[in-house]
């Protein structure tokens, strides 16, 4: 087939015409998946808005209709307002801490040096974890007797420091907080790395021949330039504090007392301890206006602005080279002059500083998991013993044998080690059903709106689509759960597809109209004028060119998958359905000593595919996360 310009020439008037139409097939291939956007989430957010004006009880399944006294009774229980005020300093914690340590991570990654491969993919591991396992593996970190932050200590002869880290309130809202910065600062990275990438070389070259030194370089050049990166970033960061649950749930689980009650916490509680669920509703409804009004905040403000007039004007370089050079222009304001090293003593200086922060950032993203993949293979005995210490007698494979083959196992093998097996599976065929349905739809749907995103049917629809994006998992999983109860759905892998399509769906619609956008329109007008139907040109032509694009949304949709927690935990009750977050939460009820070592076991084996696509996709990764979270 011809794609060449010169059959446009003879193309005939009309055929012509029809390619210049909004063409039916752009609202074919957004359609299902704004129906099923629709009805997994608009649905349950009417129910839970029904649900919040009533008053049930589950017991004799009554319901009595109250208004708004719910919002009242919530609004003026002191429990929400100190929530209010913990989840603020939470989510204030966690923005700080993932934006400047981010930040960090991406300015090294940003420069070339031998290893920065394999570095980029140790620093991608504590995002590809799932929150349940890094929720075992710091719970174990801080435990009090025989943790392995006071085994460290003990062993560098510092046991006078240790204490139970975990059992004072204040103390423990921080260090969860530093727990949620340690798993969500990779991403972080991510995004500031494309802010980087996208900055032109000659800025900085410019700013050094004036004299600039890297810190008058980084404040007066960088910091103005990755100003809209931060800003996104602080928005999503914040969401995803607000949204924090998993962690939570592992680490403290709300304690000690009431001190890591955060609002998520909270209208958990109320909905499933207490089985309020109209008192819960309205809780977790609140939480979500305030998601929403975030994301209004994020559209305004990082929405598409309209460009000045001047800026329309032709230049004597290519667009991109224009704006990038009209940009720089308006952002770096005069450059003092600084004072110089002598070349031969800053340039060793320089090499041996950032080699040492290489090694922390090693250490910091590393040394963690390394020591829960020890503790996997430690005696059971080992892990409780006291005075702590980090070494272990001897090595073991029990542990995996226990989990893996139950019959065959220690004497210390229980039911919840049997389920490890299934429940691996479970998570893999969920995982891999959820991320072909999402990717399939969402090509669809992002070539429908990359390609006719001017139009206000698709304008407005991709903001509503991205708007359900922002709305906390807690808020929906309720009406999921009495909607799915009705239906007989609970406690089946169907639910935990359907659920977990509600928010990755428009994750994977966003992500695959970034990627079409780079594809030149052109390309799609000689295909059409050759005579391919819309659908032979995508599925020959347009998809062949995006499917880097569509591996990336394949890998973040499974991994997002595979470590979905509380979907799962809500939704399920038996090993027919557990996915391995859920198993390995039933861990920690366990009494016995003896089933730590399973625990961390299978905790290395729930990891074990998110690490592998780390190193393995790690380019794949990075192209995901820079299409799908900046561009817009």
């Amino acid at each position: 087939m011809s794609l060449s310009l010169a059959s446009s020439d003879t193309a005939k008037p009309g055929r012509r015409r029809r390619i210049g139409r909004t063409p039916a097939f752009a609202y074919a291939a957004v359609a299902p998946t704004l129906l099923i956007v629709c009805a997994v989430v608009g649905i349950p957010l009417a129910y839970s808005v029904y649900l919040s004006l009533n008053s049930t009880n589950p017991i004799t399944k009554k319901w009595i209709f109250v208004g708004l006294n719910n919002y009242v009774t919530v609004l003026t229980s002191p429990d929400l307002w100190w929530a209010i005020a913990r989840t603020a300093y939470f989510a204030g914690f966690a923005v700080v801490g993932t934006t400047i340590l981010g930040t960090i991570l991406a300015l090294v990654l940003n420069q070339r040096f031998p290893g920065r491969g394999l570095l980029r993919s140790v620093v991608l591991v504590p995002w590809a974890m799932a929150p349940v396992s890094v929720g075992v593996l710091w719970s174990f970190v801080f435990a009090g007797n025989y943790g392995t932050l006071n085994a460290l200590l003990t062993d560098l002869g510092l046991a006078s420091w240790a204490t139970p880290w975990l059992g004072n309130g204040f103390r423990a809202l921080n260090l969860v907080a530093l727990t949620h910065v340690w798993n969500q600062a990779p991403l972080t990275a991510l995004m500031v790395l494309a802010g980087l990438q996208s900055m032109p070389g000659n800025l900085h070259k410019a700013a050094m021949l004036d004299g600039a030194g890297p810190v008058a370089r980084f404040f007066k050049i960088t910091l103005p330039w990755l100003k809209p990166n931060l800003l996104f970033i602080s928005i999503i960061a914040t969401i995803n504090a607000l949204m924090a649950f998993d962690i939570l749930w592992i680490m403290t689980r709300g304690g000690p007392g009431s001190a890591t009650t955060v609002f998520a916490w909270l209208g958990y509680v109320y909905s499933f301890q207490f089985f309020k669920f109209g008192e819960g509703a309205a809780m977790l409804y609140v939480l979500t206006i305030l998601s929403f009004l975030l994301a209004i905040f994020y559209f305004v403000v990082l929405g598409p602005r309209r460009v000045r007039a001047a800026e329309d004007r032709p230049l004597p370089s290519s667009s991109l080279e224009g704006t990038l050079k009209r940009r720089a222009m308006a952002i770096i304001p005069p450059l003092p002059r600084r004072w110089h090293l002598p070349r031969h003593v800053a340039r060793p200086l320089g090499k041996t500083l950032f080699f040492l922060l290489a090694v922390v950032i090693f250490i910091w993203s590393a040394l963690p998991v390394l020591s829960l993949v020890l503790m996997s293979i430690s005696p059971a005995g080992d892990l409780i013993r006291t005075p702590p210490s980090i070494v272990p007698s001897t090595l073991t494979f029990d542990n995996f044998r226990a989990v893996l083959m139950p019959q065959v196992g220690t004497g210390g093998s229980s039911v919840q080690a049997q389920r490890v097996p299934y429940s691996l599976l479970n998570s893999f065929l969920v995982g891999a059903a959820v991320s072909l349905i999402c990717v399939v739809l969402g090509t669809f749907a992002g070539y429908a709106f990359a390609r006719y995103e001017k139009l206000r049917f698709f304008k407005y629809s991709l903001w509503a689509l991205l708007l359900t994006r922002m709305t906390p998992a807690l808020t929906l999983v309720l009406p999921f759960f009495i909607m799915f109860r009705t239906v007989n759905l609970i406690d089946t892998r169907t639910a935990l597809i359907i659920s977990y399509c509600s928010f990755l769906l428009p994750l994977s619609a966003w992500m695959m109209k970034s990627y079409i956008e780079g594809v030149p329109k052109s390309l799609d007008r000689a295909a059409l004028i050759d005579g391919c139907s819309r659908f032979k040109m995508m599925w020959t032509i347009l998809i062949p060119v995006v499917r880097p694009g569509i591996i990336a949304a394949l890998i973040f949709c499974f991994l997002a998958s595979w470590n979905e927690f509380l979907m799962a935990l809500i939704l399920t009750s038996t090993p027919n359905s557990q996915t391995i977050p859920v198993v390995l939460s039933g861990f920690l009820s366990q009494a016995q000593f003896y089933e730590y070592g399973p625990m961390f076991a299978a905790s290395v084996l729930s990891i074990l595919p998110p690490v592998l696509i780390a190193f393995v996709f790690q380019r794949y990764l990075v192209q995901g996360a820079l299409s799908g979270a900046v561009k817009g």
